[in-house]
């Protein structure tokens, strides 16, 4: 049954590609242990967006069908290229089995939280099972959709890809799927990481976007600089190695890359001041960056 998700990777289909860099869709699917559920929804356009024109629908188990329970009006704005993270509601310490609270990891990542009571709205208590929609309430319309509404995960075999699973867009996907019947071919446009990873929330890599242009020019690019906790590096191909040196030559970080494009450096415990970042990539080549902590 996985044969359909390693299809060419030219079968990227064409709902996939139906809105090109002008409406929001589903950057991030987090699907983890318990309750550590999360969806990162991205901005590609050049305007901010006004989040309370658009809802999050769940349709269980091959539902044809979202009950009022499992719709949720969002709230928000989302910047241009920017992203907002959206969060299943568990966050109290002495919550235990179905209650208990999302990893102080993904906490940290929450931008707005939702759904904290599964009896009123369990919008959020997607599985790895359901198919999530991204609606446009002023047009009633779909501008994205995870999953395939009306069909059954099991039967199709995407739920083994989904649940308990962090999926991440890949950057040449500029639009989402609007089409709600069509084959859900999972690793086609999703990268699938390991579960509960975390790191890759609160940006992403996209190739509608002008940093990743000004990347692919430049090979790596090192934002936002000057920076406060943290650094992202946004580079033109997965990049090899990273180490962060004081201005006399002193190591101070040298972080796992797992030769991914997007990286996200945890600077927190640096003291303010200036910084160099060199940033290895698998072709051979090094950029060295200076950045500065306030």
């Amino acid at each position: 049954m996985r044969k359909l998700f390693f299809l060419a990777f030219a079968a990227l289909s064409t709902q996939m590609l139906t809105a090109q860099c002008n409406e929001l869709f589903i950057s991030e699917y987090i699907e983890g242990w318990s309750n550590n559920k999360a969806l990162e929804i991205y901005n590609p356009t050049g305007n901010a967006i006004d989040m309370t024109d658009y809802r999050l629908e769940r349709y269980s188990n091959g539902a044809t069908a979202a009950q009022d329970n499992q719709k949720t009006d969002l709230t928000g704005t989302i910047e241009p290229g920017g992203v907002l993270v959206y969060v299943l509601d568990k966050q109290d310490p002495d919550g235990v089995d179905f209650e208990a609270p999302v990893w102080d990891e993904l906490a940290e990542q929450a931008d707005i939280w939702l759904n904290p009571v599964y009896e009123e709205n369990n919008t959020m208590y997607f599985n790895g099972n359901d198919a999530m929609v991204l609606r446009k309430i002023s047009t009633n319309s779909p501008v994205d959709i995870f999953g395939v509404i009306g069909e059954d995960p099991g039967s199709a075999g995407w739920d083994e890809i989904t649940q308990n699973h962090t999926l991440v867009r890949r950057p040449e996907v500029t639009g989402g799927d609007t089409q709600a019947v069509d084959e859900f071919d999972v690793l086609a446009v999703w990268d699938s990481l390991e579960v509960n990873t975390f790191d890759q929330l609160g940006f992403h890599v996209c190739d509608c976007v002008t940093s990743v242009e000004e990347a692919r020019t430049s090979q790596v690019k090192a934002f936002p600089n000057p920076f406060n906790d943290r650094l992202d590096l946004l580079a033109a191909q997965p990049i090899a190695g990273v180490v962060v040196r004081t201005l006399a030559g002193a190591e101070v970080l040298r972080p796992a890359t797992n030769g991914r494009r997007q990286l996200r450096l945890d600077l927190a415990d640096l003291p303010t001041g200036a910084y160099l970042v060199e940033v290895r990539l698998t072709d051979g080549s090094v950029t060295r960056h200076q950045a500065v902590k306030h």
